[in-house]
């Protein structure tokens, strides 16, 4: 390998050093993480710094992924097109529950809501767009960490155990065993992890190279839940849209690449 290849694929493992989720990492991080020379380690982080790719903190000299970096992948990836192509799948779903619907995307070790369709019965509810969510409670996050691969799994849960809503901490044994009744309904329903009577029914969708992106959801309050026709009502929606979504962006219809629209 070239010298100019060699630093270009070495400052493409420094951008990915930040992949597990963290916000900021230290240069003493970044060098445990890559295995390499301090001294090429700050160099790699000096010049992506000054590229834009990359924040300093001037206080505590710690980095962390700047806007430059989402500004890029948003070309690759346009999660406004994507709202707006979802929306069918997404409101199909609403209308078959009447309950909130959201759509939700991966970010690191959170589920983040970038849409939300809020449900009109008087007792209902909503998080919000860019709602936060660890992704080892509630049924989003459940679905989501379901579809990881065993080794993103394990650093996932390597860290300390979430709270529930009612205080008690979600011990990675439990975590487990959802993660296997997720895997084999092929959607998540979780009860009270989040918020406090309220349930979660959720199911991933994949993007065009197979990996998760995201999950759609719907949420409702645990009584209107306990009624099995709608329970099932809610589970068939969530599953039918996470289908949905992921035939929809194999299509390649909802992401455009900036060379395609260069092109046209």
């Amino acid at each position: 390998m070239t010298n100019s290849l060699q630093t270009v694929s070495r400052a493409v493992a420094l951008l990915r050093c930040f992949e597990g989720g963290a916000r900021t990492l230290s240069l003493g991080q970044l060098t445990q993480i890559m295995g390499l020379n301090k001294v090429n380690v700050l160099r790699l982080a000096q010049s992506l710094t000054e590229e834009g790719l990359l924040d300093k903190n001037p206080k505590d000299g710690r980095y962390s992924i700047s806007y430059g970096v989402l500004a890029l992948a948003r070309q690759l990836f346009n999660p406004d097109d994507l709202i707006a192509r979802a929306m069918p799948i997404l409101e199909r779903a609403q209308a078959a529950t009447q309950e909130t619907v959201t759509l939700n995307l991966r970010e690191g070790t959170e589920a983040v809501i970038i849409h939300e369709i809020v449900s009109h019965k008087p007792i209902k509810y909503s998080l919000g767009v860019g709602y936060r969510a660890d992704l080892r409670l509630g049924g989003v996050g459940l679905a989501i960490l379901s579809a990881l691969g065993d080794e993103e799994v394990a650093r996932v849960l390597s860290t300390r155990a979430p709270k529930f809503a009612s205080g008690g901490a979600a011990t990675r044994s439990f975590i487990e065993e959802e993660l296997a009744v997720v895997r084999t309904n092929g959607c998540a329903e979780t009860t009270g992890q989040r918020e406090l009577d309220a349930t979660g029914h959720a199911a991933p969708f994949t993007g065009p190279d197979g990996n998760v992106l995201g999950a759609v959801g719907v949420l409702l309050p645990s009584s209107r839940n306990r009624d099995e026709v709608h329970r099932q009502r809610c589970r068939k929606a969530v599953l039918e849209a996470g289908r949905a979504l992921t035939a929809l962006l194999a299509s390649g219809r909802a992401s455009e690449i900036s060379t395609q629209e260069g092109a046209s």
